[in-house]
């Protein structure tokens, strides 16, 4: 259970970077160094969608097992919402 709270949160961490990147990407670049810029559209772009399908998957198979996931209630909440908004900008968008 530990290793799906810290993915969970670090997923949370990841979909955070993923809107900063929807806010760079519609705007200008307001990050002024450039390796900080590219380690947030790393995180968020790339390593958060595959991220937050994996602890949603898990999330699924402990449901579906009946186990309980003792995780707040929002952090699965805002997880699943930002999962939607990837899914709609990957793949309906473009």
């Amino acid at each position: 259970m530990k290793s799906l709270a810290f993915l969970s949160r670090l997923a949370l961490i990841c979909n955070l970077l993923f809107i900063v990147c929807l806010i760079i990407q519609r705007t200008h670049d307001f990050i002024g160094r450039a390796e900080v810029s590219h380690t947030i559209i790393i995180l968020g772009w790339f390593i958060a969608p595959f991220l937050n399908l994996l602890v949603h998957s898990w999330y699924g198979i402990r449901l579906i097992k009946k186990e309980p996931v003792l995780l707040p209630k929002w952090l699965i909440i805002v997880n699943l919402s930002v999962l939607f908004l990837q899914f709609f900008i990957f793949f309906i968008l473009p």
